[in-house]
């Protein structure tokens, strides 16, 4: 029998949810997240496809040395893309003290992406949060996992049930017509050559 996680997720969501940014920050093993990272990134892994928090500002963080870019990389991920990225930032944190040079230029760097943070936030506020229009990539990813959810529903059905009442997108916004048609026909385009995996009936 299969039983849902019992830990902290949901109190996690709410604090989220409650926010107005985000920071989410990793050290780098082996060129990608912490276990810690990694286990939180798993526990919302339904976020890439059930795509929230779009009220959100978020700041990316990886320290320690050689593959920080790849930390970063994986960040992206973490909560979907929901969230609007305003900053990305590697931060060399080795175990022995750093050139005061190196560090000036560091501290420069993180006081810089925290005032983008900062400013993010700043600017929505007077618009009540409100995200921004999405680009036509995002209405394309929106519209597929849309399409899939349907597709899917006996298997999936958390996804079909986030999708089904959705009429044009996550967020009351103004989708331009040229793009619902654009959308429309890459959509036909791409089931007709993924309709051999389409599942079968039970």
């Amino acid at each position: 029998e299969f039983r849902p996680l019992k830990d902290d997720l949901p109190t996690i969501e709410s604090k989220i949810d409650q926010a107005d940014g985000l920071i989410l920050v990793s050290p780098c093993y082996v060129s990608n997240v912490s276990w810690l990272m990694k286990n939180f990134m798993d526990r919302m892994c339904y976020t890439n496809h059930r795509h929230r928090f779009f009220h959100q500002k978020m700041l990316l963080v990886s320290n320690a040395g050689a593959g920080m870019e790849k930390t970063i990389e994986a960040l992206r991920l973490a909560v979907g893309a929901g969230p609007e990225i305003v900053g990305e930032l590697s931060y060399l944190s080795p175990p022995w003290q750093l050139a005061e040079k190196v560090q000036r230029k560091q501290q420069k760097r993180l006081a810089k992406n925290a005032e983008h943070l900062y400013r993010a936030i700043e600017r929505d506020a007077p618009r009540g949060g409100l995200p921004k229009r999405p680009s036509f990539s995002d209405y394309v990813r929106f519209r597929f996992f849309q399409k899939i959810s349907e597709d899917v529903r006996n298997y999936l059905k958390a996804d079909y049930q986030f999708y089904k009442d959705m009429k044009s997108y996550y967020y009351p916004t103004k989708i331009n017509p040229c793009q619902r048609i654009a959308a429309s026909l890459m959509l036909k385009t791409s089931m007709f050559f993924m309709r051999d995996m389409a599942p079968s009936e039970p």
